[in-house]
């Protein structure tokens, strides 16, 4: 077993947290968990995945894969040797495009032979249509014109507006009626204020202000799990467990100054505040494991 095999095994048992739970909130196969903690890196799909999986790893069990990275440098496996294949093959792509250009332009001739063609079968179609309407007998070319004629005189009287009544006059508009133009909608003012204070690393610090309650609804996605962990400023715990397949768990910290959270799959996992979407500091397809912190500051009656 490596350093960094030993680190990850260490830390993970700290937590209390299976291999089958580490495979569940990484969706990477236990077999690659094992092959990370005893170093055995040939099990692996190829070179480029060990940092990958290395990462989502320490991400779960709240390390910093950056750090590890840097430890542990020598022990992991560089990538070099996988991008110059990645470039062979970009080299081939273009060369596919090249040849599928040059076919192209050997179309060329036969679309303008036929754009030609089609062209002197519209042509001679539009001259057999004149030629109809030249040989028309002179008194039906009398008739339809005197028939325009006569619609162009018989003018259409125009129909009452919605607006007139029957007698011709317009209905008065009752007193303190207001109409549509006058009606403003007003933009509901929001129910709370939810600020970011600080961002340092992983810490990153948010304050609910403009309301007098702090509730909490998290969950979890169905098929998902999500270590999560909610605690105040003293240390105090709310929740210190897994949360799994579409369960939820409320809170009302309205009698609470500060609440930390430790969510460990923020994939599979949705925060309200106050009934409000959450939205994490940092965009979850990035970053799986996530800290921040709400200083609540209640409303002054």
């Amino acid at each position: 077993m490596t350093e960094l095999g030993n680190r990850l095994k260490e830390t993970r048992e700290l937590k209390k947290l299976s291999l089958d739970d580490l495979q569940r909130m990484t969706k990477i196969q236990k077999r690659y968990l094992v092959g990370i903690e005893e170093g055995n890196y040939s099990v692996m799909p190829g070179k480029f995945y060990v940092r990958a999986f290395i990462k989502q790893y320490a991400e779960a069990v709240e390390l910093d894969p950056e750090e590890l990275f840097e430890e542990f440098k020598d022990e992991i496996p560089s990538t070099t040797n996988e991008q110059l294949p990645e470039q062979l093959s970009r080299v081939r792509s273009k060369r596919q495009i090249s040849a599928k250009g040059s076919k192209i332009l050997d179309m060329v001739p036969v679309l303008i032979l036929v754009v030609f063609i089609i062209g002197g079968l519209f042509t001679a179609w539009w001259l057999l249509q004149r030629k109809d309407v030249a040989e028309a007998p002179e008194e039906t070319i009398i008739e339809n014109s005197q028939s325009s004629e006569y619609q162009e005189t018989n003018e259409i009287p125009p129909a009452d507006t919605p607006d007139e009544t029957e007698s011709g006059q317009e209905e008065p508009v009752e007193d303190g009626a207001e109409t549509e133009d006058e009606v403003e909608e007003e933009e509901p003012e929001p129910a709370f204020t939810l600020s970011l204070v600080e961002s340092s690393g992983n810490n990153v610090t948010y304050k609910l202000e403009n309301t007098d309650t702090f509730n909490v609804e998290v969950s979890a996605s169905t098929g998902g799990e999500t270590w999560l962990d909610i605690k105040n400023q003293l240390g105090k715990s709310f929740y210190y467990a897994m949360l799994r397949d579409g369960n939820t768990e409320t809170f009302d910290f309205s009698n609470e100054s500060q609440i930390n959270f430790n969510v460990g799959r923020t994939l599979d996992t949705t925060i309200l505040i106050n009934g409000q979407p959450f939205e994490y500091p940092v965009e979850p397809s990035e970053q799986v494991s996530q800290r921040f912190t709400i200083i609540y500051e209640p409303t002054q009656e």
